[in-house]
């Protein structure tokens, strides 16, 4: 009877083991909403790097490679969207009088990303599992445009004699048109890099962070790195 009993216990155990890894081994898809703060590293002497701030929306799916072993290959698509502004004011006083002058530098960007990663699952328990992953990506640069704007304010006094218009500009330019922005200033439509990070399952929802670094230059001389955190749920 003790024998029987400890086959029984055995068998049991191991068919708890069996249904630990297969929920393990489930591959999962689901929608993901992110906050992402792109570097822009510009290799210009005293030249000042560029700060984007913007969110990504995407889907991911995810496969698993490996009958025994919790491990997955997630991929999918996602929509990004970035700005980066900056302005800078100067005054300077002649003769008693003040002049003033504000430029506004702004650049908005939307690309398309697509993942390869990747990932291992651990479960920590029935609703808890920690997957960090890392893998490559490409991302398409669909749009990219900067607006520069110039204004400037003369005393009341110079109206008829200067005309402050004349060093006014409001100017957009297609950062992809080599004719408006030069060849060193051209942006690439292509992109891709490598990237690193970790998601946190609970239960059917999941929080991450990641850090992704481009291969290559965005343009001339300017390279980009990318912080995320992620909020997002499986289905």
């Amino acid at each position: 009877m003790k024998k029987i009993r400890t086959l029984i216990a055995t068998l049991l155990l191991a068919c708890a083991g069996m249904s630990y890894a297969q929920a393990e081994s489930t591959p999962w898809k689901g929608f993901r909403f992110g906050y992402d703060h792109t570097f822009v590293n510009l290799d210009y002497e005293d030249a000042d790097d560029m700060d984007f701030n913007g969110f990504t929306v995407s889907y991911a799916h995810a496969f698993n490679i490996a009958k025994k072993l919790p491990l997955f290959i997630e991929t999918g698509a996602g929509i990004n969207f970035s700005r980066y502004s900056e302005d800078e004011s100067a005054s300077e006083s002649i003769g008693g009088y003040t002049i003033s002058a504000k430029n506004e530098i702004s650049t908005n960007m939307l690309g398309l990303t697509i993942p390869v990663n990747l990932v291992y699952k651990v479960s920590i328990n029935d609703k808890l599992a920690l997957k960090p992953y890392t893998g490559f990506y490409m991302r398409i640069n669909m749009m990219s445009k900067t607006k520069d704007k110039m204004s400037v304010n003369l005393p009341p006094e110079w109206e008829g004699i200067v005309d402050a218009s004349d060093y006014e500009w409001d100017e957009e330019y297609n950062n992809f048109d080599e004719d408006e922005v030069g060849e060193d200033g051209k942006w690439n439509r292509v992109q891709g890099g490598w990237q690193i990070g970790a998601t946190l399952d609970i239960s059917k929802f999941n929080v991450g962070i990641g850090y992704a670094i481009d291969f290559n230059e965005i343009a001339e001389k300017a390279r980009c790195g990318i912080f995320s955190a992620r909020i997002g749920f499986n289905f």
